[in-house]
């Protein structure tokens, strides 16, 4: 009988810290137009690398290089239309010669967007998923990786 009562009772105050530590957890603060500015560059599930130019305005230029066109670019305009919490969604505008006709959704946190680019040339629109980092932090990661690589012993060939 104590042992249901203190099972109980240790249950109960369990139950408590929980509702009390999950009233703590705040949502993240929505992202603004500014804090999205700059050049985000990445490849897709496909091979393609993208380029994402916004203003502080949320309004800039998407260029898709696909593995397979030879150099050309898909350019598009693009505007931000709107951020709820980290999901972002785009309107989109070809603006070159051959551009497929895409939507474009995503999701940010601090450092990344996960661009979901679909194809409305393919039926019901098929989503390719892209992850875009900021040039900036892609540019020094590089560097520090270069000079990482640089200390380590020689290593032999296999």
């Amino acid at each position: 009988m104590k042992s249901r009562r203190l099972l109980a009772s240790l249950t109960g105050l369990a139950l408590l810290l929980v509702s009390v530590s999950a009233q703590a957890i705040k949502p993240p603060m929505p992202r603004s137009r500014a804090q999205l500015a700059g050049v985000w560059v990445g490849p897709d599930a496909w091979g393609s690398v993208l380029r994402l130019e916004l203003n502080s305005e949320g309004q800039g230029l998407l260029a898709v290089r696909d593995l397979d066109s030879k150099g050309d670019l898909a350019l598009y305009k693009v505007e931000l239309a709107k951020i709820n919490i980290n999901d972002l969604s785009f309107s989109v505008s070809p603006i070159s010669n051959g551009a497929a006709r895409i939507a474009l959704s995503g999701t940010n946190d601090s450092n990344a967007i996960n661009l979901v680019r679909y194809l409305k040339d393919f039926g019901d629109g098929y989503g390719v998923h892209a992850l875009l980092i900021r040039q900036s932090d892609l540019q020094s990661g590089l560097r520090d990786l270069k000079a990482a690589g640089s200390k380590l012993p020689a290593q032999p060939a296999r």
